[in-house]
């Protein structure tokens, strides 16, 4: 492990996560690449009440030294084909590029695997090329090409990026 990761720990989000998730999800660089709209504390607050809930969906919160850096949102994981999605990976700006989504990702990925999942299905913008990058070196592939409707009321190409766990992986 590099020891700019040896700090980096994923933990289940908790109820006092709910300011960490608001100010990410409200950071303007966040909002624009991932066609968000303002929420509210309430409105996170809420979400995790919602997740607690589901026994489908899992939601991480990334800490740097304590830090909280970012979220991993994951569902899917009742399904009977074992396909589980990756529904969010999204980090502060100062911790994007820098390899830390890349490490955070690959520990979820070993989670999922422990679960039982035998494959990671995620959409991502086709002009998001950063994280594009860091999915494919976490191992994922380009599989289909779609259009979907964002939170933000624009319609935008995405691609489908999928990760199939071979009997090799740990």
């Amino acid at each position: 492990m590099e020891p700019i990761f040896e700090k980096i720990r994923i933990e289940p989000v908790r109820e006092n996560d709910a300011a960490f998730l608001h100010q990410l999800m409200n950071d303007p660089a966040v909002m624009q690449a991932l066609h968000e709209v303002p929420t509210t504390l309430r409105d996170w607050a809420d979400a995790i009440g919602e997740w607690a809930k589901d026994e489908d969906e899992e939601d991480y919160i990334v800490f740097d030294k304590g830090r909280p850096i970012g979220w991993l949102g994951v569902n899917g994981l009742l399904d009977e084909s074992r396909t589980a999605y990756l529904k969010m990976a999204a980090f502060l700006p100062e911790y994007q590029g820098r390899g830390y989504g890349t490490f955070a990702i690959l520990e979820l990925m070993r989670i999922l695997k422990h679960k039982g999942v035998k494959k990671v299905v995620l959409y991502t913008d086709l002009c998001n090329v950063k994280a594009q990058a860091c999915y494919k070196k976490c191992g994922f592939e380009v599989s289909a090409s779609t259009e979907e409707r964002m939170t933000d009321g624009r319609t935008v190409p995405r691609l489908i990026m999928a990760y199939e766990y071979r009997t090799s992986d740990t």
